[in-house]
């Protein structure tokens, strides 16, 4: 078996064989040459070979796919164009490879070129399925539509013929009490069923417009890979006698990508926290990965392979602020460009068959186990990575002033040789979803923090501001003003917690008026400059507990004292 590769703009080898060392050898050797030439002048034109490839392996990076396509080719005798077609019209000229392996030592690579192709395409039964779906939707939606007009007349005629007998008309006599109370009764159950049958009728209308919507999408797929623009691939081969050949044509794609995704479980018996490490692929690259082996890669291919540029800094007098609207318009948008809410997933605690890691000096790579089918259309799909389990350090904290809660954060090291990129966390406490946040990068034996969100087994409770006020001074020129807040914590858990409390002093900003903190005080509390303080807190299993915030504040009362409650 012999092996060779060919990229475009690469330089190739040939070989060449054993020349004569004498003039009459030579000569016979042309003419030889020039006779075979003439019996099978035939094979100067190449013919053509349809590559019967499929993609086995795919490597996905952050903003894009290296995509492996094997093929298995009987290559006859001579000069050939072996064409992998129906390729993807965004593929990366520069990033193609052929490799392959020959059974016979006699095949060479000549060329390796890459053109936009044209196919004469016709709609695909997938394509022509869809459309009868639409089109069955699209009679059921307007039937709905008849039907509701049908119910609003009723609904209409119904409270047309209550108006009429609850108000008197001259010369048409009045209903007895029961007569006026049974057509009432009777007319508001016919209005009730009315209505109700109406409401069926628009929530089956918005499941099938739903449905509509759904459909359109895939049309609107469907068509797009019919369209006649491809590529394709040519590799010029020419084999001295009948040969097979193991090829592998490999080629950067844009319109694919992966992030991370992490679910991470709290288990406040064990005090254990298991973080799983998932990877979320996506691409619309017009072509399916179907049983494939995915490798994800954190590298960027493109990314630092030249030193930036350093450009001046320069510093000019600000231009005008825009007004208001437009300010806003522009937030919205940027708000828009940064996505659409998003859609979380959650997975069961079980347990994952963990990928392949290897790590290098510049990136990470993640062999996912067995083989993956990721179809095209930019659909979301998980692969388990790894899990990470540790003894995590929880902490609990309350800020009651701005929320009566108190939040959960644990923090562990990371013990992987890799680093946790950055990515999307679902929290779970004791198997109980909390909340989806947001993690930063997180690098080997660096701590990592995560906020599990509310804990709903520990209440607080922020009673009303009570003041108190007096006169100073001899002649009651001053004012003193004491205030009070009470926070009534409690602990429904059946072990004890620790808590870090944040409140605040008022700071004064006059000397003329005078603030005295009356509790807390002490040790209990580490007081920061601005008045903003820490108080730690430990409670028992179930027990309750009041905190107090009490001060004073004190000035004269010619004085006009802003920034009090």
């Amino acid at each position: 078996m012999s092996k060779q590769s060919f990229q475009p703009g690469g330089a190739r080898k040939y070989s060449a064989g054993r020349a004569g060392h004498h003039h009459d050898a030579l000569r016979k050797r042309i003419f030889a040459g020039t006779l075979l030439f003439a019996m099978h002048l035939p094979l100067a034109f190449a013919d053509t070979l349809n590559a019967q490839s499929h993609i086995d392996k795919v490597t996905v990076y952050p903003d894009r796919a290296l995509v492996h396509r094997v093929a298995n080719q009987d290559i006859p005798a001579g000069e050939h164009e072996l064409v992998f077609a129906n390729l993807p019209t965004n593929l990366d000229e520069h990033s193609l490879q052929f490799n392959a392996n020959a059974s016979d030592a006699g095949v060479q690579i000549l060329h390796v070129s890459s053109t936009p192709d044209t196919r004469q395409t016709t709609a695909s039964a997938g394509l022509n399925e869809v459309a009868g779906q639409i089109d069955a939707l699209q009679q059921q939606i307007a039937r709905l539509q008849d039907q509701i007009k049908i119910d609003d007349n009723q609904i209409s005629f119904i409270r047309n013929y209550q108006n009429g007998h609850s108000v008197q008309i001259r010369d048409v006599p009045p209903l007895s009490q029961d007569a006026f109370v049974g057509l009432m009764s009777f007319t508001g159950e016919q209005l009730v069923k009315a209505m109700q049958t109406r409401r069926d009728h628009l929530q089956e209308k918005e499941q099938l417009e739903a449905r509509l919507n759904v459909l359109t999408q895939r049309r609107e797929q469907l068509t797009q890979s019919d369209a006649n623009e491809t590529r394709k691939v040519v590799v010029t081969l020419r084999a001295t006698e009948p040969a097979t050949i193991n090829s592998v044509l490999s080629y950067v794609v844009a319109g694919a990508a992966w992030s991370p995704v992490y679910d991470a479980r709290y288990d406040s018996n064990s005090g254990k926290l298991s973080l799983n490490y998932f990877g979320q692929i996506s691409q619309n690259t017009a072509e399916d990965w179907t049983n494939v082996a995915i490798t994800l890669s954190t590298a960027q291919p493109v990314t630092g392979v030249s030193l930036p540029q350093l450009q001046p800094w320069r510093v000019d007098v600000a231009p005008p602020p825009l007004p208001a609207p437009v300010a806003r318009s522009r937030a919205r948008q940027a708000a828009m460009a940064a996505g659409a809410e998003r859609v979380m997933e959650m997975a069961d605690a079980a347990s994952y068959e963990p990928a392949n890691a290897q790590t290098s000096t510049t990136n990470t790579t993640f062999e996912v186990p067995g083989r993956q089918t990721v179809k095209t259309g930019g659909q979301q799909q998980r692969v388990a990575l790894t899990t990470l389990t540790e003894t995590a350090e929880l902490s609990y904290e309350l800020v009651p002033s701005e929320a009566t809660a108190v939040f959960a954060t644990v923090k562990m090291n990371n013990s992987k040789d890799f680093p946790l990129l950055a990515g999307n966390v679902n929290a779970f406490f004791d198997d109980e979803f909390i909340a989806a946040s947001d993690m930063k990068t997180v690098f080997p034996k660096e701590e990592l923090e995560l906020a599990m969100g509310v804990d709903q087994a520990i209440s607080v409770k922020r009673e009303p501001l009570q003041r108190f006020s007096e006169s100073t001074g001899l002649t009651g020129s001053g004012a003193r003003l004491t205030y009070e807040y009470k926070t009534i914590i409690r602990n429904n858990r059946k072990q004890p917690v620790h808590l870090i409390l944040h409140d605040r002093f008022p700071v004064s900003g006059d000397e003329k008026i005078d603030i005295k903190r009356l509790e807390p005080t002490g040790a209990d509390i580490a007081l920061k400059g601005d008045g903003r303080y820490e108080q730690k807190l430990e409670l028992a299993a179930g027990e309750e507990r009041t905190v107090l915030l009490r001060f004073s504040v004190q000035y004269p009362k010619s004085l006009d004292v802003s920034g009090l409650p």
